[in-house]
C-alpha cells in the first residue's frame, strides 16, 4: 500500500486552548520548539495528497526557533488578554527534552514560510 507521513513541529495555536478559559493564571510548558503556521502545514499535506506516495517525507517546521511561554505571552496580548503566564517544567527525560531542543527538527526538514510575528499581527487584526 503506498503511503507518506508529513510530521511537523508544533503549530503557532498551541498555546491558544491554554489561555481561551477564564482563568487568569495559566500554566504553560517549557518548551523550545521550532513552531510552524498550521497553513504552512495545510498547503504541504496538500501538494502531498496530489503528488506521489514519498513514504518519509522531511519534518515541516517553522522557520525560527522560540520559546513556548513567550509564545503564550505575545498571543495573549495581542489577544488583549490578561492572563499571567506561569512556565512550568515537565519532570524526567521529556521535560528535559523539551527544554533543550528535543522538539527541534532533526537534520533536513522543509521550512515553513510564515513567521510568528505575522501570526500575531493576524490576531491582532482579528
Amino acid at each position: 500500500m503506498p503511503w507518506t507521513v508529513v510530521r511537523a513541529t508544533q503549530f503557532f495555536e498551541f498555546p491558544e486552548p491554554l489561555l481561551n478559559g477564564a482563568a487568569p493564571v495559566v500554566m504553560v510548558p517549557r518548551m523550545l520548539p521550532r513552531p510552524v503556521a498550521a497553513q504552512d502545514v495545510a498547503e504541504t499535506l496538500v501538494e502531498h495528497a496530489l503528488g506521489g506516495p514519498a513514504g518519509m517525507a522531511p519534518e515541516i517546521a517553522g522557520p525560527e526557533q522560540l520559546d513556548m511561554v513567550d509564545m503564550a505571552r505575545r498571543i495573549a496580548r495581542a489577544r488583549g488578554r490578561r492572563r499571567l503566564v506561569v512556565p512550568v517544567t515537565l519532570p524526567g527525560k521529556v521535560g528535559k527534552a523539551m527544554t533543550t531542543g528535543g522538539l527541534l527538527p532533526r537534520g533536513e526538514y522543509l521550512r515553513g514560510r510564515r513567521t510568528f510575528d505575522a501570526h500575531l499581527a493576524s490576531l491582532a487584526a482579528a
